[in-house]
């Protein structure tokens, strides 16, 4: 593959989750060493601008899902762990923690003085200690099989929890108890190394048991029933956005605005940084005038529709012969893309260092993918392909990509397929409901979990299933101590061998920051920001 500057792809192009399952936050965490200098709205306010595609809608952290609700809970709540700069689980809400020789059981003492804040103030009638008791309650909430809380597969370690889940056991019986006011004991049915980082997830954040009963069923749903116990406190909620302060002194950030992104705005990226009407923005290019941290967590490839018992791209030749031959096209990548090297990108980390140099290629080749497809052909009883198109999105970029590809499977096949180029509207509802043969898409992870994406492909998207992928996923779900670089890789070329998803390219983003700040973190999955140890000189 060979590197050109043409136009740049949209930051929204590709495939991702409808509805995101969970969004973890043991992310690759960049903490800026920056310091923030935008206009707040008074003398005494220091204010973070954040653009949201959607305002908040959902500030129940056993429910938050979205980047703009997590993004909330993150500054509204106090988990027992938080992230710090290096992406590493430190206490928040604890004070200390230990846990046992066999890994089993983690006993946590929470801070002194940990509050309850309701609505915009420190209210006499509402102001009531943070106890174990609220942790515990989070924790039930999470297993309740009404409450539906997608963070119940992330704790499935927990001794008890399959019972619960289920209604086989009460809630009480769950392995998470208060010891006294000031600690919470968890015991594990399963060691899980990764069990301190879970712990920074919105679902492992407290829950009044006495407030979320007097919301009767609307917690987290108004600016009335939300009490948090976090760094910020919720002080209005509109139609514009979700605005939330906190009391300091220095130079801390104490006014984070969540507002509406503005369809009609034309400025650039870059420039909403630069006048000050966002504290950070997402983009495609890069601004060396600005404070920026580069990541690469799309993969772009070609996506292949499986369901359809007449469907020839069910069979695996075929669909091997197509990928190895796209895989190994002369393409002119768009700019600011290099070549994939698998499914997984590189900003997914493992043991602090890219899963991906860690590891190396994970793509399907075959030396000659002719004798592939001729055995495709023969096994479909067919002489070649026909009347396949190929979905992309609008662009000269993906034109010349496709137009390429396109060109070498009828070199090596003597099959041609039309193109289909869709407005982007357009090209994400053809996607969303499969109606396509062949699609030019991307694959973002909604976590920096290494079997976030590999999990996709276990009979969610484009209609694949394979029993030996379902038997490794499953394998390594029920054993989370086994989840590292070398199973992940085997069940990452298990996927691409069966050739779902033939990876092409993977594409460089960039997150502007104003040149002013300090201690903001970021994590391109979401993504989300934080504001906690954000300040501005």
């Amino acid at each position: 593959m060979r590197h050109g500057a043409v136009q740049r792809p949209g930051r929204s192009c590709g495939i991702r989750r409808s509805a995101m399952k969970r969004i973890r936050l043991w992310s690759l965490f960049c903490i800026l060493l920056l310091a923030l200098g935008l206009t707040g709205c008074g003398a005494d306010l220091n204010t973070f601008t954040w653009r949201v595609d959607a305002v908040p809608v959902n500030l129940d952290p056993q429910l938050a899902v979205s980047s703009e609700d997590v993004t909330a809970v993150m500054h509204l709540f106090r988990g027992l762990m938080r992230l710090d700069a290096s992406g590493e689980p430190q206490p928040d809400a604890a004070e200390s923690w230990t846990v046992s020789e066999d890994g089993k059981v983690y006993t946590f003492t929470l801070k002194e003085d940990l509050e309850w804040v309701w609505y915009r103030q420190r209210n006499q009638d509402y102001l009531r200690a943070v106890t174990a008791e609220d942790y515990v309650y989070g924790f039930q909430r999470v297993f309740d099989p009404e409450t539906g809380s997608p963070y119940a597969d992330d704790f499935s370690c927990i001794a008890g929890s399959e019972a619960v889940r289920e209604s086989r056991a009460d809630p009480s019986t769950l392995g998470v108890e208060a010891v006294d006011e000031r600690t919470v004991r968890i015991t594990l049915e399963t060691a899980d190394p990764e069990f301190l980082t879970k712990l920074c997830l919105p679902g492992a954040m407290p829950c009044n048991r006495e407030f979320f009963d007097s919301t009767e069923g609307s917690y987290g749903l108004s600016s009335s029933s939300v009490m948090g116990n976090g760094p910020f406190y919720l002080y209005n909620w509109t139609s514009e956005g979700l605005f939330l302060r906190r009391s300091s002194s220095g130079s801390a950030i104490n006014n984070l605005r969540l507002v509406l992104r503005d369809p009609e705005d034309t400025a650039s990226p870059a420039d909403r940084v630069r006048d000050g009407s966002s504290g950070a923005e997402l983009s495609d290019t890069a601004a060396e005038d600005l404070a920026q941290i580069a990541y690469t967590s799309r993969t772009w490839g070609l996506l292949f529709n499986c369901s359809g018992e007449d469907n020839p791209l069910a069979n695996v030749s075929v669909r091997q012969a197509l990928a190895s031959a796209a895989t190994d096209a002369d393409l002119t990548l768009p700019s600011g893309c290099e070549p994939a090297q698998g499914l997984i990108p590189p900003s997914v980390s493992y043991a602090g260092e890219s899963y991906r140099a860690t590891v190396g290629s994970a793509l399907f080749t075959a030396s000659d993918p002719v004798p592939l497809y001729q055995q495709g052909m023969a096994e479909l009883g067919q002489t070649t392909l026909r009347n396949i198109s190929i979905l992309a999105p609008e662009g000269s970029d993906y034109t010349q990509l496709v137009g390429a590809i396109n060109a070498r499977w009828q070199q090596l096949f003597a099959c041609f397929f039309t193109v289909r180029q869709l407005p982007q509207e357009e090209y994400q509802a053809a996607l969303a409901s499969g109606d396509y043969q062949i699609a030019l898409a991307s694959l973002e992870p909604s976590s920096s979990a290494l079997l976030d994406l590999p999990s996709r492909f276990d009979g969610e998207l484009a209609g694949f299933s394979d029993s030996g992928v379902h038997a490794m996923l499953t394998s390594l779900q029920a054993e989370p101590e086994r989840v590292n670089a070398q199973t992940v890789l085997a069940l990452e070329k298990a996927i691409l061998n069966a050739t779902p998803f033939a990876p092409l390219y993977c594409q460089q983003q960039y997150l502007l920051v104003d040149p002013t700040v300090q201690g903001l973190g970021f994590s391109p999955f979401g993504p989300t920001v934080d504001l906690t140890a954000a300040t501005r000189p």
